[in-house]
Order: C-alpha cells, then structure tokens, then sequence
C-alpha cells in the first residue's frame, strides 16, 4: 500500500510539471528569483515527495507517512490558488492522495479529509478570483460547478473507504473460510494418517502372527483400537451345514467361547451369501444371536464377511450398547481389517499345512525306511544267514561225508538263485532301470511276470495295449509304477484275491489306471477313522502322491466286494 501511494505522488508530480510548464509558460528548470510562485511551489512539492521517500527507510517516521496525503493537498491547493485560470486543471489531482489514503482510513475520516479537500480547492478558486484580477460575480452556475466539484472531493474518499472496508471484510472472512477449510483438511489428513497408522499396526500384528487362533483374537483386539464396540466375535464354520461357532471372542462371556448357532434366516444368513457388511439396527430382532448372551444389552451390530477368492471363510461380528453405533468409514475400516485378517489367517493355515505336509513326508521317509529294513531282514538277510550256515555244514560234510556234499551243493545253489532273485526284485521295486529305457508297459510286464506262480494262486492280469504311444514325464511315470506296484503288493499280502486286473487306458490327455482286485477288501471310513493314528505309508495316501505329480487317485472298498484304486495322470504333450 505505502509503495502505491509513493507511485501516486510521483506520478502527480510528474503531470503537475506538465500542468506547471502550461500554465506559467515558462520552463520548470531551472528555477530562479524571477520563477513564478507555481514553479516554487512545484519544487518545494518535489522535496517533500523526496523527504517523503527517504522516511521510508527510517521506521520512527513511518506513522507520520500515514498523513503525508494533507501535505498533498495544501501543495495542490497552493497551486490551485496561484494557477490562475488553469486552476479547475488542479481538481482532479485531489482525487489521487484522497482516494490513496482512503483504501487504508476509516469512512468518517476519509470523508473528513475529503471535506477538507474541498474548503482548500473552494477557497483558493475563490481567493483568486478576488485577488487577482477578476472583479466580475461568479455566476450561479460558477457556484454550482463549485459546489459539485466540492461534494466529489467530499464523497469519492468516503465511497471508496466503504468499498474498500467491505472488500477488506470480505477478504478477512475469506481467509476465515479458507483457515477453516484448511484446519479442516489438516484435521481429516490426520485422521485418515493416524487411521492408516493403525491399520499398519493391525496389518504387522497379524503378518507376524502364525497361528489362525492368534490370529483371531488378534483382529478383535486390533479392531478395538480403531472402532469401539462392547462386544466382538469371530464366527467360523464348524463343518455342518448353516452352522458356526464363536471361534475368538472379545468381551464375550465364558458360555459364549466355542457356542454354536444355527443360521437360518435373517442378517446373519444374508451376510453369508453376501459380500456387503451387514448393519443390524436392532439386535434383538435378530432371531439367530439369540443364543449369545453376550449380546444382551446391545442394541446395535454389524457384520462383516471374512471373505477371500469369492469365498466367505467367516463373520467379524461387532456389537455396542448405542443405537447405529457405526457408521460408513467404520465399517470400510472394519471391512478393511477383516480383509488382512482373513489373509494372514490363510497363511497362518498354509504355513500349518506346510508343517503338517513335511511331518508327512519325514514319517513316509522314516516309514519307507522302516519297511526297507524290514523286507531286507525278512528277505535277503535271511537268505544269506541260510546260505553261510549252509556253507558251514558243507564244509564239515566234506570231513564226514563227502557223499552228501554235491546234494548240499546243489540246494545251496537254489538258495543263492532265490536270494539273488528277491534282492533283485527290490531293485526292481525301488528304482527300475527298465522304466527309463523301456517305457511303463514293459516294466509292468516284467514286474508282474515275476509273481506268476505265486504262493497264493493268484493271477494277476495286465490290460495295457492302448497305451504304448503314451509319454509320461519321468516324475510321473515313477509315482504311477510305485502306486500300481503298492496296489498289487497289498492285494497280494492282504486281499487273498483269486484276481487282480491292471487295466490302463488312454482318455484325451490323460491316462486312467484301474486296479481292481476280487478279494476281501476291509472298511474303508474305519481305517479313516484310525488313520491318523496308524500313520501308515499306505493306499489311503495314494491321492495326496497322485496329486504331487498332477494327477488325482481315488480308493473304494467294501468287506466281500474287493477293492478298486483309480489313477487319473496327465500325458504329456
């Protein structure tokens, strides 16, 4: 503002050198004792604008720069006064301090500058006119013209104060507003800061939690952090058909923990098949949470689906004494929650099922082991035992009855050949070479061809024609003969079967392998039901080998009706 009304008294300095020049008809420079009187005042005029310059940087005068605009008006009304004629030239030359000074006065003071204005330009015009030289009366329209000029110098300056008063109202509360709205902005950015905080906190808690029941609890004490309710729970499926179970809880009461409840109807069914959370305004109306307790009391909840892969895993169920306790943003937080939940409870299972899956693997080894040791010691070893104590009589026989010896000879002889026969059998049945020379037709061939004759009587008969152009990855042609190979193994111990059919057939890209016995078969659901504690490495497990390799295996047996084993395996292409 200072540096606009600076510009503004230069800028009249500048047209009253112009007006000055005009009028006395004399050049303003340089200045001399025969000047006229306008041409002294003009420079006595660009001084003060000087001084007035200077006091910028002295910051004691700035307040009196404030009224430096009444300096401005006595040196326009000196020059009104002695311009002569030209005098009217000067009245537009007021406006310019008045409305400067102005912009920063109050209306009554502008108004009174103003009005002093108009006295000093009145008077000089009416001096001059008396002084020198003009004796004639000023017509009434002289005076009215005056009269005129005089209400302008008064009401411009007020008009302007006004104007600028209410623009500078209108700017502070402008500022008001914008201070408001960016208080505002700044107060929801730090909420949605320290909301994204929190959900970062839940996010880490979870992520490091390996267990599905650290898990749970840990969502609702997270959600607790970020959305208050009286009582949460968690509710999963307990495997029956619309019935869950309060697998976590928070503030919950103890006959609550692991209750089950029907879901029939209502919110909670719909929350189920639906992916939306689930806002309930009435708790009591809701006919399948009667059977919580805990929820008596509360008057509103909300359901949120713990949902992954299109599927619903189970239900985050909150629950407050107020009536619509929740509102959009908390249950997008909630929903949120649920969603991180829901993700590190799958890979606190999938880490389970890891675990479970190696403990597998390293009893199937140790069982494998177990199984080996045993075939040796029943096998070979004692075929060997025999064959060193045979050696031992023979070599006696040689010192008492050499005539016994050749018999001795020759029964040793068969004892070695079976020896030699059953450990090559267990080659065969741990790694053939022939499969990965000859193909699986001509290793089953040669495996099943070994127990003709068997000690049981049964005839093992292999339908395997329609599949010698078949190609099978190596894994998977080595999991297919070790599964065939268990299946004729226990049919042959186990089933006393009269039969056993190894049936293979080609269907698109896939190979489809049935061995079917017409032995005794046993209750498959209860060798289900010991299974776990039998841990045996045996057909009940031929699924999860199939499904190692691509492929899928399925058992079916009832006692009388025999046995059939199914081996679905993809042809490689």
């Amino acid at each position: 503002m200072t540096a606009s009304i600076r510009f503004a008294r230069w800028l009249i300095l500048l047209l009253l050198a112009v007006v000055t020049q005009v009028i006395s008809g004399e050049a303003v420079w340089p200045i001399s004792a025969a000047s006229s009187p306008l041409a002294w005042i003009f420079w006595g005029y660009v001084l003060f604008g000087m001084l007035s310059t200077l006091a910028l940087i002295a910051p004691p005068f700035n307040p009196l720069l404030h009224w430096a605009y009444l300096c401005d008006i006595l040196f326009i009304s000196l020059m009104a006064l002695f311009g002569g004629e030209g005098s009217a030239i000067f009245f537009s030359l007021y406006l310019l301090p008045l409305i400067g000074a102005a912009l920063r006065q109050q209306p009554f003071v502008s108004f009174v500058s103003g009005l002093f204005a108009a006295i000093f330009y009145i008077t000089a015009v009416l001096i001059w006119r008396r002084t020198l030289g003009i004796d004639a009366m000023p017509s009434m329209l002289d005076y009215l013209a005056l009269m005129l000029q005089g209400f302008t110098l008064c009401f411009i300056p007020w008009i302007t104060s006004g104007l600028a008063e209410r623009w500078s109202a209108n700017n502070r509360q402008s500022v008001a507003v914008a201070e408001e709205q960016r208080q505002r902005a700044l107060a929801e950015a730090q909420g949605q800061r320290d909301k994204a905080r929190a959900l970062f906190e839940v996010a880490s808690s979870l992520s490091s939690t390996m267990d599905y029941r650290h898990v749970l609890e840990a969502t609702l004490r997270e959600s607790r952090k970020l959305v208050s309710f009286r009582v949460g729970a968690v509710l999963l499926s307990t495997g029956r058909h619309e019935e869950l179970y309060v697998a976590a809880g928070e503030g919950i009461e103890v006959t609550d923990q692991n209750r089950a409840l029907q879901v029939s109807r209502g919110q909670l069914a719909q929350a189920l098949r639906s992916p939306d959370p689930q806002v309930i305004a009435d708790v009591g109306q809701e006919p399948d949470l009667h059977v919580l307790t805990s929820l008596r009391g509360c008057r509103s909840a909300c359901i949120i689906p713990m949902r992954a892969n299109l599927r619903t895993y189970g239900l985050l169920l909150v629950a407050s004494e107020r009536p619509a306790a929740f509102n959009g943003e908390e249950l997008d937080m909630l929903t949120t929650l649920a969603s991180y939940a829901i993700v590190a409870m799958l890979n606190a299972q999938l880490i389970f099922d890891l675990k479970e899956e190696r403990n597998k693997l390293i009893s199937k080894e140790e069982a494998v082991r177990h199984q080996l040791a045993r075939d040796l010691h029943d096998g070979p070893a004692q075929s060997l035992a025999a064959i060193t104590m045979n050696l031992e009589f023979i070599r006696r026989l040689l010192e008492r009855d050499p005539s016994r010896v050749l018999e001795e000879l020759d029964k040793l002889s068969q004892l070695s050949k079976r020896t030699t026969y059953e450990v090559r059998t267990m080659l065969f049945e741990l790694r053939p070479l022939v499969l990965e020379t000859q193909g699986l037709r001509v290793t089953l061939e040669q495996y099943l061809e070994r127990f003709k004759g068997n000690n049981n009587g049964t005839q093992i008969v292999l339908d395997a024609a329609q599949v010698d152009d078949v190609q099978l990855d190596t894994k998977t042609e080595g999991t297919l003969f070790n599964i065939i190979q268990e299946a004729v193994n226990n049919a042959l111990k186990h089933a006393r079967a009269k039969h056993v059919w190894v049936q293979m057939s080609r269907d698109g890209n896939t190979l489809m392998t049935v061995v079917r016995d017409d032995g005794i078969g046993f209750d498959k659901a209860a060798v289900m039901r010991t299974y776990e504690r039998r841990g045996s490495f045996g057909l009940l497990n031929i699924d999860e080998r199939a499904r190692l390799v691509g492929g899928q295996a399925n058992l079916e047996s009832e006692p009388g009706k025999g046995t059939v084993i199914t081996i679905v395996m993809p042809i490689e292409q």
